[in-house]
């Protein structure tokens, strides 16, 4: 059965980095906005005349989901696409429709021994909502380790950055490591690695037994990704994924 559809209006927009906005949307009636973190909604939008429909992962930080009132969602600028040119000329007060929530890329009842996120530009969005979640898991279980890896071109491109390098200053059980496959900085910080997110693979050392592997971004890096994993034994269980398109229609 279709998911139904109900319009939402825009709220606020910020600027993540040169080129990457934040979008925040309420419903029109006020109701509740349900998800599980990680999970994507459809937005469908009206671009000079005809009807466009994208998906976009929840982002918010949301301490209560049962009594959350608000979409995030973070979007790239892109060449001549059709999102990009809707959204980033947006203004507060517009009304779209959205329907879901869709997805399965969720944290499982029981934790494993530890959260491999990792992740490409926007692809971070799902692990950010999953922040508060797993902040409360680990502090219920002391051995749980969340390890966030984010790829970007150049570090000014590192969306959400400071609020991971806090969460990881904080909390022992959380580690953050950015990398940048095109520009490092001159004096990098010891989260900070050049190349692509698989230069950190092996220092990672992950383990099929306990560890449970998140990819989300750049559909070659997750398929690249899948295969480095799966000739390491491990299977769709523990090895989750969700490619992030980008479309020019």
């Amino acid at each position: 059965m279709p998911s139904p559809r109900y319009p939402v209006v825009l709220k606020r927009k910020r600027t993540l980095s040169p080129g990457t906005l934040e979008l925040t949307y309420e419903r029109e009636d006020g109701g509740i906005i349900s998800y599980l973190p990680g999970q994507f909604f459809s937005l469908d939008f009206n671009l000079q005349g005809e009807e466009k429909s994208r998906s976009y992962s929840a982002a918010g930080r949301i301490d209560d989901l049962k009594q959350n009132r608000e979409f995030n969602f973070a979007i790239t600028a892109v060449s001549n696409g059709a999102a990009s040119d809707y959204f980033f000329n947006a203004q507060p007060g517009d009304l779209i429709k959205m329907s879901g929530p869709f997805g399965a890329l969720t944290l499982p009842g029981s934790d494993p021994e530890r959260y491999l996120l990792i992740a490409t530009g926007t692809g971070v969005a799902p692990y950010r909502a999953m922040l508060p979640e797993l902040e409360r898991r680990m502090q219920l279980n002391h051995e749980l380790q969340v390890a966030l890896v984010m790829g970007v071109r150049t570090p000014e491109e590192l969306i959400y950055g400071e609020e991971f390098i806090d969460l990881a200053n904080v909390n022992p059980n959380f580690s953050f490591h950015a990398c940048y496959s095109r520009e490092m900085p001159e004096l990098p910080s010891a989260h900070e690695n050049a190349g692509r997110v698989d230069v950190l693979y092996e220092r990672l050392k992950p383990h099929p037994e306990k560890d449970w592997v998140y990819l989300c971004g750049n559909p070659d890096m997750v398929d690249d990704s899948v295969a480095w994993f799966t000739e390491r034994a491990f299977t769709a269980k523990n090895l989750k994924r969700e490619k992030y398109k980008f479309s020019t229609f």
